[in-house]
């Protein structure tokens, strides 16, 4: 056995030189390193010295690898990598690569995040953090995992096993293991600057995972600056990704002379030549040619690659159909898509449309829009989804990275209420003067508490409902009163505009609902079927139908006349609302659960459970969302598609009352909410921030409601008996003097 300070050339070399002869003689040029596999994992746990044995496939053999190095207990070491990790061209007379090259490629390979598309954890299939503390059982070391005769074959007869006797084994002292033997780097031909590193003169790597051995002592170790090699190679990563979206950005705004020059005098081009012609093959149509390229894409797997097949051979075979070449088709449809035995749903769909009396019908029943048309260009887009970002950029990703960028500003800025243009120049920021945190208006014709207000649809009225028996609409163009809607018996609590906001609907406490026209303030129609307080109401898109919710478990649906559509009975009704389509109705009971009805089967679609009990329900303007008051003192945002809660908002004063909450700002990034403690909370929608507690109320606050048309207006209603108008600092009158009725 070696001396503690012997190196690998004083070994024996009768094995060796023999080995190296065939190394000479081998003509087989391994050109792309496609996995990396751990065969065995040999630890001394004293010393935090690993011999590896590691298995490289590439596209033309396999190469074993044994190396003994070295590592600080706080670094992690890539052992099996699931994707391409690097391209290099190998010289004839070298077939060993260096392992720390290696290995430290692969890393910067995997964990440096890239602009072509979003990082993703799951590319490291295994790693393992090497500790002193650490025991490491070897994954495999049988003989098996030694491709002897294929590697031979393909070398000219060299194996690596040739070579076992020259590294270190299980008997090795700890002299022996200190000793930095290993696999010496020979010759690495056509590899970026980036990607090189520098050789000692025993092999050993200038930068060793961060440790540095000294060759001319194998126990003493230097720490080397190996952080800034791996920045340095991601700092030319990133380099050449964003000079490549530069080029296609340019592409795109139709600079293509200035993006030929960038190309050229960056040499970073935007695509190969072969993905380049794969592109224009599908816009052009040239199937042949598309298909023939296929090995240039890298597909991941061979599903991919028959999802790929079936999309292009689909999109040949309409088109064959469009062009009424009907005979081609269907060999298409026999001999190239149906033995790739996917998708049969579709398959039959496509052999259909072989009955399509011309290419127009083709067209609609097919819901493809023709060769002629963005078929194509839609075909692409498609097929780029399982094509490597790196190969094939994805269409405008340099505009959709800036996109991102001012959509994170936006979110960010706690007081974003702007539709204006956000520059790239400087970062965004809103301040709080352009926010409605001030009172310009004040409404005090109620005599009673005011429970609810709404804006009409198209933000120039105003209208409240009262504990004093009466409605009232006002106008928001000349700050006056409209009409005073007085034929109810008992408090209203509850109102709703059309869609056309011709007519608007009231209920309350005396079991009753009333139409109303807006123009005239005469009431059309009362309705007295509930027999208990009708709590909520609401319109269907079509302004002809709308909905009314009880405590008497009934819920009806109505023609304008007065006559029943349908009738749901089991809940009692707290508040209920209607998606703008009007598929769908969300309904709150006291029962604490939240019901979503199909209004087109009129059958319910499913329930949810809260904690407490729900006073109030607001739909999003797209409806997705529900923002639910409960009882407890929170406020819950429901996604109803995915039936779950997203957000929770904290803060305002509720437990004895009905309160009421709403979307408010541009985009409706803000939640807003009245409380019993006579102020009006507003939070942050995204992040629920709480960034505005505003005073002005004498006691409880009822109702808020954000203007449908103006992202710097809102209202609020409550027992003071007052209708107060919030807007920014800059609205109110007078030098901020409030405007009164």
């Amino acid at each position: 056995m070696a001396n503690s300070g012997e190196t690998i050339d004083n070994k024996p070399t009768s094995k060796k030189t023999a080995s190296r002869g065939h190394r000479r003689n081998a003509k087989k040029s391994l050109t792309l390193i496609q996995t990396i596999e751990v065969l065995s994992i040999k630890v001394d746990v004293t010393h935090v010295y690993v011999v590896l044995t590691i298995r490289l496939s590439f596209d033309t053999g396999t190469l074993i690898i044994i190396s003994n190095t070295h590592f600080r207990s706080s670094q992690l070491i890539f052992v099996s990598i699931t994707t391409t990790i690097l391209a290099h061209s190998i010289n004839n007379d070298a077939h060993q690569l260096s392992l720390q090259s290696l290995l430290e490629s692969a890393s910067a390979a995997v964990t440096s995040h890239t602009l072509l598309s979003n990082f993703d954890e799951d590319q490291v299939s295994l790693t393992f953090p090497f500790a002193s503390s650490s025991h490491i059982t070897s994954p495999s070391n049988s003989s098996s995992s030694f491709p002897t005769d294929e590697l031979r074959s393909q070398t000219g007869g060299y194996h690596p096993r040739d070579e076992v006797d020259d590294y270190p084994q299980a008997s090795d002292s700890d002299s022996d293991l200190r000793s930095p033997k290993r696999l010496r780097l020979e010759e690495i031909t056509e590899i970026q600057p980036a990607m090189r590193i520098n050789q000692g003169e025993n092999g050993v790597g200038g930068s060793t995972n961060g440790v540095s051995l000294n060759s001319s002592n194998g126990d003493s170790q230097n720490a080397t600056n190996g952080q800034a090699l791996t920045d340095s190679r991601m700092q030319r990563t990133r380099q050449q990704e964003l000079v490549r979206l530069m080029v296609q950005a340019m592409q795109d705004m139709g600079y293509s002379q200035s993006a030929a020059t960038l190309e050229q005098e960056s040499g970073f081009p935007l695509e190969s030549s072969a993905v380049a012609k794969f592109r224009d093959g599908v816009l052009k149509g040239d199937w042949a040619l598309v298909e023939s390229l296929f090995p240039t894409l890298e597909l991941d797997h061979n599903k991919d690659v028959v999802v790929v097949r079936f999309l292009i051979r689909q999109q040949k075979y309409l088109e064959l159909l469009e062009a009424r070449q009907i005979k081609k088709a269907l060999i298409v449809l026999r001999n190239e898509l149906t033995p790739l035995d996917f998708n049969l749903e579709r398959l039959h769909s496509l052999s259909s449309f072989m009955m399509c009396s011309n290419a127009e019908d083709l067209r609609r029943r097919a819901e493809w829009d023709g060769a002629k048309g963005t078929s194509r260009q839609k075909l692409l887009v498609e097929i780029q989804k399982y094509i490597s970002p790196s190969i094939m950029v994805r269409e405008h990703r340099l505009e959709t990275l800036l996109e991102q960028a001012t959509t994170l500003q936006r979110i960010s800025c706690l007081y974003h209420n702007t539709n204006e243009y956000i520059s790239l120049y400087s970062d965004h920021v809103c301040d709080r003067s352009q926010f409605p945190s001030v009172t310009t208006h004040i409404f005090r014709q109620h005599t009673d508490e005011v429970w609810y207000v709404a804006f009409s649809n198209n933000g120039r009225f105003l209208a409240s409902a009262s504990k004093d028996k009466t409605a009232i609409i006002w106008s928001l163009e000349t700050w006056n009163l409209v009409h005073v809607l007085r034929d109810h018996m008992d408090c209203v609590s509850f109102l709703s505009w059309s869609p056309d906001d011709s007519k608007i609907l009231t209920c309350g406490q005396d079991n009753v609902l009333k139409l109303w026209s807006v123009e005239s303030g005469e009431c059309l129609n009362t309705i007295k079927k509930h027999e208990e307080p009708v709590t909520a109401c609401a319109w269907l898109p079509d302004g002809k139908r709308f909905i009314s919710g009880s405590q008497d478990k009934n819920t009806y649906l109505w023609n304008l006349d007065g006559t029943i559509v349908h009738k749901w009975s089991g809940a009692r009704i707290a508040d209920l609302a209607i998606n703008k389509e009007g598929t769908r109705m969300v309904a709150i009971c006291h029962d604490n659960k939240l019901h979503i009805y199909d209004l087109e089967t009129r059958k319910e679609e499913a329930i949810m459970d809260e904690n407490a009990k729900l006073t109030s329900i607001c739909l999003s303007s797209d409806c997705k969302y529900a923002l639910l008051n409960l009882s407890t003192k929170e406020i819950h945002l429901w996604d109803i598609d995915e039936r779950r809660i997203v957000r929770k908002y904290f803060g305002q004063k509720q437990g004895r009352f009905v309160i009421r909450s709403c979307f408010g700002g541009i985009d409706q990034g803000f939640i807003v909410s009245g409380s019993e403690d006579s102020k009006i909370y507003v939070w942050h929608r995204e992040h629920a921030d709480l960034i505005e507690t505003l005073s002005g109320h004498k006691g409880s606050v009822n109702s808020v409601n954000w203007s449908p048309i103006d992202p710097y207006m809102f209202a609020s209603a409550g027992d003071d008996k007052t209708i107060r108008i919030w807007g920014p600092p800059s609205s109110a009158d007078h030098n901020g003097k409030m405007k009164t009725p």
